[in-house]
């Protein structure tokens, strides 16, 4: 790959970012956000992909998204009210833009040019208040890689308030802010680009410099009085500072119209500068220090930058105008320094890693097979090595952790558009957006919960009037919520609808032959009949559901990720999808226990105390299945061995280990093994992707020395594997 298509890349990775942080903003304003910091990042998002469109020459994706940013421009500048109908046909045009993006990307063949077209026309009549807008020429534009505003030819909009007939021009106030720098954002770019508009004379007030010894690179000092004498319209002269008008003190007023701001800088000569096309980077930074600086080889004047510079006109020097009073805001915090990694290095890293782990576990082993005394120096190295291996796997774990954050903004839309598909009025509350949990899993989040949603508002939620006969407000409340569990995150998508209807569920079942129509079922068998393939409530087949296909989706798509899903309803009040997922596909704490001479792993989260049973804390139910007092309760005592077919006769409880567990839903039991050998990292491999899908079982590892070991899935030995219990043909002793 050259170089350009390179940028091209990653220009679009920054289009998927932008895209992302649109249609946030967007959704703040339908919540009746409309400040003006929610505008302008709105403006900023569509600004920033107009002129990257711009530097490859994707002029469909410019001039839609011109017209965009023309609107966003009135509406910024409050020419035009942030209004509901507004607001409705900017979330449409948000797709649209990204319609052209994926169509410049190559993902999609075209864009619907009737549907483009017909935005554009809502746009420009929203812009212009009926007017037919004069057509974009951009025939001419030259789209060259300059670091600002390379694309001004398309950037001159329509319908912006003309100056005072008797101001030709205009008079800047500029006064960077340190966070503009640390955007790298310059002010000598800033000049340049008024220096295109028309002839300018600068002025430079660096009375607030300090002296080199106290002078801070992160404090803004210098104040610019720019005036631009030319005709041009005021929106032209804000363009140029889109993009740090944040972080500046900034005022725009019309030549003649500021004689009474010039007070502040009577008492402090000025440096009058050249015009534009004569300054010198150099000098004016050797100015603004008020050090002599050496001559800067590389430095090249602005008039050397462009070949064919507006003309000067010599205008005798203005008074400095003092910036008028802005708003001020509370210091914004540095952005976080970040560079773009494939996904595919950390991928490989990740694996290295996880060999590192496993050679670690194996030197271990062959150290204490040796029979080396622990306060050895080599076992001291050892548990250095082992401390150092934990911190390497934990941060290497931490540059793949995603916060959910990037899948739950997605379903404010989708929230909104299928209420008015189905005529419901929904509110979603989302919670835990900061949960983070590894990126694979992160990425194939979105899908489930998409069906999820779909199908708590088309078929958990009533409609207003049924809401209302129940006693409840017309509007449902979807939740969708993210938290940490045991080493584990969850994912709850609840609604206040009206729950599930198990009696007609069950005859959809016998109806489609599901299950027989004299299946005894329990509610919770009831409610997991909607996983079914080809189950479906939906009356009628429409866009939302009614084709069978969806939850049963959405099961698979958990399973695949070693995760579970289950189902909490009650008539009337509502249901409640709860997904557990690993945090990770790569790593695991877990403890190492024997059973029956196999090795196994179990996931230290899950587990919540070990004991040795004592024959008086053991009992049976019916004389059948096993259980042991803990703590004033009693817990099922399963023999992992036995139900996993490692042996055919059950162990004497009184000779093994009791390891009490945790399920998800909070069900506690007490698993039986014969020893318990040790707490240990482990690197999860895929048993399904290597070998098959085993009942009980969710993954595999290497121990130290070389042995597979099975990792357990304790919620399905808890609630499914310990109904194949076996009377034990043992007696205990008295």
């Amino acid at each position: 790959m050259d170089a350009f298509e390179a940028i091209k890349v990653t220009f679009f990775q920054e289009c998927d970012e932008l895209l992302a942080d649109l249609e946030a903003k967007l959704m703040l304003l339908e919540q009746g956000q409309t400040d003006l910091e929610t505008i302008n990042a709105v403006f900023r998002a569509v600004h920033s992909v107009k002129g990257g469109a711009g530097a490859f020459g994707l002029e469909a994706l410019v001039r839609f998204a011109h017209v965009f940013e023309t609107l966003m421009d009135e509406l910024r500048s409050g020419r035009k009210p942030c209004d509901t109908i507004t607001i409705k046909t900017l979330l449409r045009a948000s797709d649209v833009l990204a319609d052209h993006i994926q169509a410049a990307q190559g993902l999609i063949p075209q864009v619907d040019e009737g549907r483009s077209a017909a935005l554009v026309a809502e746009l420009e009549m929203l812009t212009h208040g009926g007017e037919a807008p004069p057509p974009v020429e951009d025939e001419d534009d030259d789209f060259g890689f300059m670091p600002m505003a390379f694309d001004m030819a398309l950037d001159e909009p329509v319908a912006a308030p003309e100056p005072e007939p008797e101001a030709v021009g205009w008079r800047i106030v500029f006064k960077p802010m340190g966070r503009m720098y640390a955007n790298a954002n310059e002010t000598g770019l800033l000049l340049r680009e008024l220096g295109r508009l028309g002839p300018t004379t600068v002025v430079l007030d660096d009375s607030e410099t300090p002296t080199l010894d106290a002078l801070s690179v992160e404090d803004g000092c210098l104040t610019w009085t720019v005036d631009l004498d030319a005709a041009v319209e005021e929106a032209a002269v804000r363009e140029v500072f889109d993009f740090v008008e944040s972080d500046c003190e900034l005022a725009i007023t019309p030549l003649g119209g500021a004689s009474n701001m010039n007070a502040p800088f009577e008492d402090e000569p000025a440096a009058v500068l050249p015009a534009s096309d004569d300054l010198d980077i150099a000098a004016l930074l050797a100015k603004a220090s008020g050090a002599v600086a050496d001559p800067v080889p590389d430095t090249i004047p602005f008039a050397a930058i462009e070949p064919e510079p507006a003309p000067a006109v010599a205008t005798p020097a203005p008074t400095p105008v003092a910036a008028a009073p802005v708003a001020t805001s509370a210091p914004v915090a540095p952005a976080p320094v970040t560079i773009r990694v494939d996904l595919d290095r950390v991928d490989r890293l990740i694996n290295v890693v996880g060999e590192l782990v496993i050679q670690q576990a194996m030197l271990s082993q062959r150290v204490l097979e040796s029979g080396l005394a622990r306060s050895s120096g080599i076992a001291l190295g050892l548990e250095d090595l082992e401390l150092l291996t934990r911190e390497i796997q934990d941060s290497v774990m931490a540059i793949r952790a995603q916060p959910v954050k990037s899948v739950f903004q997605r379903m404010p839309r989708l929230v909104r558009e299928v209420a008015d598909m189905v005529s419901k009025q929904v509110r979603l509350v989302t919670v835990g957006e900061d949960t983070e949990v590894d990126k694979t899993v992160v990425e194939r989040l979105a899908e489930p919960i998409t069906h999820m949603l779909r199908n708590a508002i088309d078929h958990g939620l009533e409609t207003p009037d049924e809401r209302i006969a129940a006693g409840k407000s017309a509007e449902g409340t979807v939740r969708l919520a993210a938290l940490h569990r045991s080493g584990r995150i969850v994912i709850e998508i609840s609604d206040d609808g009206r729950g599930i209807n198990r009696e007609r569920v069950k005859k959809i079942a016998i109806d489609k032959g599901l299950i027989a129509a004299d299946a005894p079922l329990t509610d919770e068998q009831i409610d997991n009949l909607i996983f079914a393939p080809g189950f479906s409530t939906a009356a009628v087949v429409s866009d939302i559901s009614g084709r069978g296909v969806g939850m049963d989706v959405v099961k698979r798509s958990i399973q695949a990720l070693g995760g579970r899903i289950s189902i909490s309803s009650v008539p009337g009040k509502g249901s409640t999808f709860t997904l557990s997922l690993p945090l990770t596909l790569a790593v695991l704490d877990g403890m190492v226990v024997a059973a029956a001479e196999q090795t196994l792993i179990a996931p230290l989260p899950t587990i919540v105390e070990s004991l040795t049973p004592q024959a008086a804390d053991l009992h049976f139910v019916g004389g059948v299945d096993p259980v042991i007092r803990f703590r004033d309760r009693f817990l099922p005592l399963i023999d992992v061995a036995l139900i996993m077919g490692f042996r055919e006769q059950p162990m004497i409880p009184t000779d093994g280990v009791a390891v009490v567990v945790e399920t998800e839903s909070g069900q506690q039991a007490a698993l039986l093994f014969d020893a318990i050998q040790g707490q240990r990292q482990v690197v999860i491999k895929s048993l399904e992707t290597n070998y098959q899908q085993v009942e009980g079982v969710a993954a595999a590892t290497i121990l130290g020395d070389g042995r597979v070991a099975l990792i357990l899935d304790v919620d399905v030995i808890v609630t499914d594997m310990r109904r194949k219990s076996i009377r034990p043909d043992f007696k205990l002793a008295s």
